[in-house]
């Protein structure tokens, strides 16, 4: 005979137990998530008709992104460029599935939230990658903007600070433009780790947002890595929208915000809302389950949009190399431009790795 585990038996405080006995509130508005098994049986015939038309809409977007995958592999010739494309343009797709696991499996939903929000943080470095790619590479785009002035006075970082100085693209700034956005997809990795192990130990409550809360803190400091991984980004994007009209960049740029907002300040907004009780407990749903399921619905609908929106913009045919290889031994009239060279040019060239960011 197994010995059940201590979220297995329910063991009430006095004060709880005397709500639920007084006023006839339902146990399942105090318990944890219910597992897949109890929740399947408690459904009503409706609700297994919601959770099935997400659980498709999921499956078509999976569908999509897979046809546009397929697209991207023929239409792209530059590799690198490509696999960039192909691992960006999964951010909704991968969101989408995230979210229906965490509807019939309600107990996992901080999991698979923090495995999204940690493949959505890579998306951060890869966005980056997409506007060096563009243009052909660190070492031209370093070559197209050290003579351009560049203005940092941008958002969400320093949009109310018009007077900032411009500045002159550098090879030591752009180092430090690659760390303010790889920053994100390293630490946003770290900080969910050091969230499960507080969890197991109970120190770790997404449900408590008091202000001794470590939960309200990590969130916080994840927050404020965001935004400073977003400015670098945001500044090159300015710079290169033009440049790279004919990529649909603006179009990626904004799939990428809407995907930032969605999937971050809405589920923040829905937990307030559950913390402060204008979300009510539905069994066998708590308050903050019940917000959560909410979150999760809705984010399934709007990835599947977004993710039809990304096979729009994502769908252009590209034969433009995704960096340009220098050879300095020779003058720059003869520079060897594309994504692979030929043995004899390899022979003869010294070559720098594919955009200096691999």
């Amino acid at each position: 005979m197994g010995i059940p585990y201590p979220d297995q038996v329910t063991r009430f405080p006095p004060d709880i137990i005397e709500l639920i006995e007084k006023f006839n509130v339902s146990e399942a508005c105090f318990s944890p998530p219910p597992r897949s098994i109890n929740l399947i049986l408690q459904l009503s015939w409706l609700d297994i008709g919601v959770f099935a038309a997400l659980t498709a809409m999921t499956a078509l977007s999976v569908i999509i992104y897979l046809e546009n995958t397929y697209y991207l592999l023929k239409k792209v010739r530059c590799p690198f460029k490509m696999k960039t494309l192909v691992w960006i343009s999964a951010a909704p797709t991968v969101i989408g599935i995230t979210s229906c696991l965490g509807l019939w499996v309600p107990r996992a939903i901080m999991f698979v939230n923090m495995m999204a929000a940690t493949y959505f943080a890579v998306c951060f470095y890869l966005l980056l990658l997409v506007i060096v790619e563009g243009y052909e590479g660190q070492e031209a785009m370093l070559e197209h903007l050290e003579t351009v002035s560049i203005a940092v006075s941008t958002g969400p970082c320093c949009c109310c600070c018009p007077c900032l100085p411009r500045m002159r693209m550098t090879r030591w700034k752009f180092r430090i433009f690659v760390l303010g956005s790889f920053q994100v997809a390293f630490l946003r990795p770290v900080v969910s780790f050091l969230g499960i192990v507080l969890w197991t130990n109970g120190l770790y409550d997404p449900g408590d947002l008091s202000s001794t809360s470590i939960f309200l803190w990590l969130n916080l400091f994840l927050g404020v890595s965001t935004i400073l991984g977003l400015w670098p980004v945001n500044i090159l994007f300015r710079e290169a929208k033009l440049h790279m009209a004919d990529q649909n960049l603006t179009a990626k740029f904004a799939l990428f915000q809407a995907i930032l907002i969605l999937s971050s300040l809405q589920n923040s907004i829905i937990e307030m809302l559950a913390g402060a009780g204008s979300i009510s407990c539905a069994p066998p749903y708590s308050a903050r389950t019940r917000g959560e399921l909410m979150n999760n619905q809705l984010l399934i609908i709007e990835m599947f949009f977004v993710g039809v929106l990304t096979r729009a913009s994502y769908r252009k045919e590209d034969d433009r190399p995704g960096y340009r290889a220098l050879d300095t031994a020779r003058p720059k009239d003869k520079e060897k431009r594309g994504c692979q060279m030929s043995t004899e040019d390899a022979d003869n060239q010294v070559t720098t790795s594919p955009g200096g960011l691999r």
